[in-house]
């Protein structure tokens, strides 16, 4: 049995989903099991349209780089969210680091297991045929869990 890693992606924002596949598909890479069970506003991450357009939220992230000094009340003013957004895709980009889009199919081709959480689908009414191909049966955390713990040493992260 080799070592299980779960990582449970809660959040649907660019911030906290890159490291997640970012540790997912390097953990992947180096051999280990890997199973990403995507729950809450992180079932958007697999949703056929929704992934396409996560943002990043530049309110109550102090550490987020600006261009320039700018006070954390004014990131509450109206288009700051895509302003951060295009600031960090342009970043991203500009630095090579792949995108949310390559990442998922990296995943997939590295034989990561994503879960779509059942209770987050039926909570926001998104069926099967919602969410990109290439996904588990949507599972409960039992099913999850039960993963993680199959291997001889589990890793679980949270993002």
């Amino acid at each position: 049995m080799a070592t299980r890693v779960g990582i449970i992606v809660l959040s649907g924002t660019l911030d906290k989903v890159m490291p997640a596949f970012i540790l997912g598909t390097t953990a992947a890479a180096m051999g280990m099991e890997v199973g990403m069970f995507f729950s809450f506003y992180g079932i958007n991450v697999v949703h056929k349209e929704k992934y396409k357009n996560l943002k990043v939220s530049p309110v109550g992230n102090p550490a987020m780089p600006m261009p320039m000094p700018v006070p954390q009340i004014l990131t509450i003013m109206p288009g700051m969210v895509d302003f951060a957004t295009n600031m960090m895709k342009k970043m991203m980009a500009e630095n090579k680091v792949p995108s949310v889009e390559e990442l998922i199919k990296q995943a997939q081709d590295l034989g990561v297991k994503m879960y779509p959480c059942q209770t987050a689908m039926q909570l926001f009414g998104y069926k099967v045929e919602d969410l990109i191909d290439g996904l588990e049966k949507p599972a409960g955390a039992a099913t999850f869990l039960n993963f993680v713990n199959a291997g001889e040493k589990s890793i679980v992260m949270n993002f």
